[in-house]
């Protein structure tokens, strides 16, 4: 399979948007924070009354489906973390986490937390090549039939998200480094003798994985408010009653570049590039609702692990 590399617009300074022949694309909505909201909030303390200040606008979007496309072909086009902030990886899982996989063990959080993260632990480590990892967290979502809808969300069972964000700011990524990691880390970090970046490993937990699907949108075609442009990113409080947090929303622009792989098996993920120290690059992500998907297709359920990769260049070097 073959890429073209064109432009958006003439200025070369505009990102690159590549057209993948062949694969097939969708049209579908995306949730973006308005442009009319400055400083968005989302309240979980109960003294402030207003939950959150969110208004949305909902452009139709086109989606382009990477099934179809090989790991070779992505690589090309520069669809990785390094680049696009996102990377499809497919064929993962040693043995004795796939056997637990099959018998529904992700139902257990012990074995999550044992089996499953020192797994992820590897693939981080094989794949992307960092040092270390701290994993922190992880967030079970389950898409609720009509007789679900109102039971409560808990840890192990929150629904999908259809608003599309990042779920670090670069404030919120150095302070989860301090927090988990240490000052003398973070210092390190800052200083650039370690690099940085936090990514979510997202799998389904049972597949294939039809019904509202994860979309992700290249780095490179998100303003960062270069030559004069406005910024697409802002970012937005997690107000707690002992403490605030930040994530990041995102404005809609034409220029950004969605895609997505349908029917994602269990023995496939998707990483997404939340926080790096070295530069800017991150995926914005959502879950939306394909018109293409099987009336039979069972409810999305998924499981997104958050990572803490750090890389020392000097052992790197070494080591090669």
């Amino acid at each position: 399979m073959s890429f073209t590399a064109t432009r958006t617009q003439a200025q070369t300074s505009d990102p690159i948007s590549l057209q993948i022949p062949g694969t097939r694309k969708v049209r579908a909505t995306i949730n973006y924070m308005s442009r009319t909201v400055d400083k968005p909030f989302t309240s979980h303390n109960p003294a402030d009354g207003i939950q959150n200040n969110h208004v949305y606008d909902s452009p139709t979007v086109e989606i382009t489906d990477l099934r179809g496309t090989t790991p070779a072909d992505r690589e090309r086009s520069g669809f990785n973390v390094r680049q696009a902030g996102f990377e499809v990886i497919e064929g993962f899982g040693l043995p004795e986490t796939e056997k637990g996989w099959a018998e529904h063990k992700w139902e257990d959080s012990e074995w999550i937390e044992s089996v499953y993260y020192a797994d992820v632990d590897r693939i981080f480590k094989d794949k992307l090549g960092v040092t270390s990892t701290f994993i922190f967290d992880h967030t079970v979502r389950k898409r609720r039939t009509q007789q679900e809808e109102q039971l409560p969300e808990t840890p192990d069972s929150r629904k999908p998200v259809f608003v599309a964000h990042s779920d670090q700011s670069r404030w919120a990524g150095e302070n989860r480094v301090l927090k988990h990691l240490g000052q003398d880390v973070l210092d390190k970090v800052k200083r650039g003798e370690l690099h940085a970046q936090l990514i979510n490993l997202w799998r389904p937990l049972r597949g294939q994985a039809w019904d509202m699907p994860l979309a992700v949108a290249d780095s490179r075609t998100v303003s960062r408010g270069e030559n004069g442009k406005p910024k697409d990113w802002i970012e937005t409080e997690l107000r707690y009653p002992t403490w605030t947090g930040q994530t990041l929303s995102i404005y809609s622009n034409p220029e950004h570049r969605w895609y997505y792989k349908s029917g994602l098996g269990t023995d496939e993920a998707i990483l997404l590039k939340c926080y790096d120290s070295v530069d800017e690059t991150r995926t914005p992500h959502t879950a939306f609702e394909d018109p293409t998907t099987p009336k039979n297709a069972e409810p999305r359920w998924s499981i997104e692990v958050r990572v803490l990769a750090i890389t020392d260049p000097k052992l790197k070097q070494q080591q090669s």
